[in-house]
């Protein structure tokens, strides 16, 4: 059985235009436009201080503590700390939320003794200006002994090169999911791998942290994705109460996952505003983004598809390796995301799936957008279409003959996820027919018998993830003495429209403009408590804690009502702000003079809530990529591409569709451009963007979306994620589509980025092969 009794609807009564579904302009767009934005950055005084970190120029070695006195002399130069001066603790190997015990793996605030990645802080230095700052450090000479290097987890996992050597070992965890029994006698197999390497998550606005002491506490800056974390996490480190460190969040440049987690900056910063008493800031640069701020992805994946000759799958095995870099933390959950829907949209006999991650001596990794389920939907959709080949058929008609039937929901998977509601093959039959696969194939004929440059079209289908269990929202109503509704939630904008969607819901339940709603998030004096923005979940959650509470405000409202007009409950109706008598002319009351009444009677109109359905949800799409392949350079040009999402209902059309054209963006990026590369000495050669390419304005996006809706049974807005979809969606699309481009010239197994120079150097080899040529 589902953790869920019955769909609940949203109720909204009343004439108000704002209603739930309505594509309302956002609110947050006026202030970004006219560059009237704060930013961490905009917020830096005269009087600030400003960090800037030493950091190892080699991938592994020893050291002895820098000498940081002259430093001291230079000009502007406040102080300078390296470890043993700063006395910090080591962050935690095993943060919880689900990653696994790496005991013995923790990142020291600053180095100590060791280095294990280029670019991991020694020492800092804190000057006047940020000039001033970044001088001193480049004058400090750290004298290290280098240590041998390991870039892969393959080469990890044979213990050669020792990152920890008290541990004994570089892996991290390695976990098998399993269904019962051996499984299925299957008459057709098929293999493939995959490699999905490193991404680095461009925000416009890098990390920024500010400092600001006050008497024994601190209240702190910083464009993140869950501030209510942050007080816990500083305050144990700096060895004061929680409830001392006010955590704001200001406007913030994106975030993508980058800025959900507790980088080794931060405690350092922290430490160094109360030991100094003054405002200090540290603002990442692009360099030591891209060098050290946490990579997404960095997975190696085979996939063994089973199954009947007649197309219906049985069996999936799938074998996730995954590269951590040098210090587990939060980028060892993400291979058990991966494994976690490892089944896809498919009906199996059987899974086998294990996940293993290793340390590496490479910059952490952490989530990005996506976290893992782009990394499945790659290898499963690659795994479908390797075995469509080998049993003959078109790849839609293996998904059509093996997907979760839609009457089979709820449908419990082979590890455990509970796929909730939709309707899979309608949403493959949608996409194709938006794509016109027919007439893109009749072209891909008229090329090979012209001899044109060679057409593709791959299909890429995906389930996700959405929300979490066990861990709820926080959302908090109030009816004010105006009739204007404060709002209050843990959630917190990175970009999405929280202030917009959130003020949307409220106005729903009340009948007001959405200039009467009162908008608080992000600080945590103002919000008791937050869990913050990550995994898709902020709608599900956050937005269904602010509708329950609204409506258990207005219902409370209702009764003061009744009472002043003398009329039953359920003889009223609240239309644009106030409440009447049905059928009584004249009989009304505003929601001023109800809050005034109940001021009067003792009554406050203001409820709270951590909303924790105890489900997930699950969205789900399917995408259609078509592709042309010049066979002179290897550029891959992208014709078409087709999206059908399925995302529950809608708050707002227009922000989820932006949210959609964002996050396929990425997903693009991550297929065609996008890749975190180091040498084998473990150098990163892509730290600037000159060389680690993303998408620009100029990047093609033929793009054509349509959704389907199936509301999530598990809350009551009946929303599931919106913001994840593309960069899962995209990226298997396309790589489908390339292979099938090439398929005539030999060329198998393509990884990604389908970069000209990839794509190129794949069909020199197969011609090579052909040809009877070594490689």
């Amino acid at each position: 059985m589902a953790p869920w009794d019955e769909v609940a609807s949203p109720d909204t009564e009343g004439s108000s235009t704002l209603l739930l579904g309505a594509p309302v302009r956002r609110l947050e767009d006026l202030n970004l436009i006219k560059g009237a934005g704060t930013y961490v950055g905009d917020l830096i005084t005269e009087d600030t201080l400003h960090c800037a970190f030493v950091r190892s120029p080699l991938a592994h070695g020893e050291f002895a503590p820098p000498d940081l006195e002259e430093v001291i002399d230079m000009p502007g130069v406040v102080a300078a700390f390296r470890n043993d001066t700063l006395g910090l603790a080591d962050l935690p190997s095993s943060p919880g939320r689900g990653a696994p015990e790496a005991v013995g793996m923790g990142q020291p605030a600053l180095a100590r003794d060791q280095v294990r990645h280029v670019g991991e802080p020694i020492a800092v230095v804190v000057a006047e200006t940020p000039a001033q700052a970044v001088d001193a450090a480049e004058t400090i000479w750290v004298d290290i002994e280098p240590l041998p290097v390991v870039t892969s987890a393959f080469h990890a996992l044979r213990d050669e090169v020792l990152l920890f050597p008290d541990v004994g070992s570089n892996l991290v965890n390695r976990e098998t999911v399993a269904s019962d029994g051996s499984g299925p006698e299957v008459e057709v197999e098929a293999s493939t791998e995959v490699s999905i390497p490193r991404l680095s998550p461009v925000s416009i606005e890098p990390l920024a942290f500010l400092a600001v002491p006050h008497g024994d506490g601190l209240e702190v800056w910083c464009g993140h994705q869950s501030p209510g974390r942050l007080p816990l996490q500083l305050g144990t480190a700096l060895g004061i109460p929680p409830s001392s460190i006010r955590v704001r969040v200001p406007d913030v440049g994106g975030a993508f996952g980058t800025k959900g987690q507790y980088y080794v900056e931060y405690p350092v910063v922290a430490a160094i505003a109360l030991r100094l008493g003054r405002r200090v800031v540290w603002i990442q640069s692009r360099r030591e983004q891209l060098l050290s701020g946490t990579h997404g992805r960095g997975q190696h994946i085979g996939i063994t598809v089973g199954g009947d000759r007649d197309g219906k799958m049985r069996s999936v095995r799938m074998d996730i390796l995954a590269d951590v870099g040098a210090y587990p933390s939060t980028g060892s959950r993400i291979p058990l995301f991966t494994q976690y829907l490892s089944q896809g949209l498919y009906a199996l006999d059987h899974l086998e799936t294990t996940a293993t991650s290793a340390v590496t001596n490479r910059a952490p990794t952490g989530p990005y957008r996506g976290a893992g389920r782009p990394e499945a939907a790659i290898a499963v959709e690659r795994g479908v279409d390797v075995f469509a080949a080998a049993v003959g058929l078109a790849p839609e008609e293996v998904r059509r003959r093996s997907y979760i039937a839609q009457e089979d929901l709820p449908y419990t998977t082979h590890t455990g996820a509970i796929y909730d509601s939709g309707d899979y093959r309608a949403a493959l039959d949608l996409a194709l027919e938006l794509a016109e696969v027919d007439r893109w194939r009749a072209e891909k004929e008229a090329r090979r018998n012209s001899s044109g440059n060679p057409i593709g079209v791959g299909i890429g289908t995906f389930v996700e993830r959405a929300g979490g269990i066990g861990i709820g929202e926080y959302g908090k109503v109030e009816l004010n003495a105006d009739g204007s509704v404060t709002v209050r939630t843990g959630s917190t904008s990175a970009g999405q429209s929280h202030r917009t969607v959130w003020a949307q819901i409220a106005a729903s339940v009340f009948s007001v403009p959405i200039e009467d709603i009162r908008f608080y998030a992000g600080d945590t004096f103002e919000v008791e408590q937050s869990v913050g923005s990550f995994a898709s979940r902020s709608a599900q959650l956050g937005g269904s804690a602010v509708y329950r509470t609204a409506v258990e405000v207005r219902a409370a409202a209702r009764k003061v009502a009744a009472q002043v007009l003398e009329a039953a409950d359920v003889d009223l109706e609240l239309v644009d702000g106030r409440f009447r008598v049905v059928g009584s002319p004249g009989s009304e009351i505003s929601l001023a003079e109800v809050a005034g009444k109940a001021a009067e009677l003792g009554i406050g109109l203001v409820a709270e809530e951590m909303f924790d359905p105890g489900a997930e949800t699950f969205p789900y799409g399917a995408y259609v990529a078509v592709v042309e392949v010049d066979l002179e350079t290897g550029k891959v040009d992208l014709l078409k591409l087709v999206a059908v999402d399925d995302c529950g209902n809608l708050i707002n059309p227009m922000v989820v569709e932006g949210q959609l054209h964002g996050s396929i963006m990425q997903g693009i990026g991550q297929a065609l451009l996008e890749e975190v590369v180091y040498d084998d000495d473990g150098q990163p050669m892509t730290s600037t963007l000159m060389s680690y390419l993303i998408p620009a304005a100029t990047q093609p996006m033929p793009l054509q979306t349509r959704r389907l809706v199936h509301p999530a049974p598990s809350n009551p807005l009946g929303a599931k994620g919106a913001g994840e979809a593309g960069c899962i969606g995209a990226p298997p699309a396309i790589l489908n589509a390339v292979h099938d481009a090439l398929r005539d010239y030999g060329v198998d197994g393509l990884g990604f980025p389908l970069t000209p120079g990839n794509v190129w150097q794949a069909l020199h080899d197969a011609e090579r092969r052909a040809s009877g040529h070594d490689l």
